[in-house]
């Protein structure tokens, strides 16, 4: 889940951002756009930003994953991960 969430957390931080700009006005014109001006203005560390909620949603979820496959390879004889 933590890996997980260091590659997925940019791209999900730049895809809220196009989504919750204003219908009316164009902050960014596309992805790499936002890219750009969110690295200018809040620097790279910024696309990180809301870490934690993004890992508490995927932690339980690999676990669950990882628990399950392990108890399938047990069950049908194969050798564990």
């Amino acid at each position: 889940g933590f890996f997980m969430t260091c590659t997925v957390a940019p791209w999900d931080m730049l895809r809220t951002k196009l989504m919750n700009q204003p219908t009316d006005q164009k902050l960014y014109n596309g992805f790499s756009d936002c890219f750009v001006k969110t690295v200018k203005a809040d620097g790279v560390l910024s696309l990180w930003r809301g870490f934690v909620p993004i890992w508490a949603r995927f932690a339980p979820q690999a676990t669950l994953q990882l628990l399950t496959i392990e108890f399938l390879y047990g069950a049908f004889g194969f050798k564990s991960i």
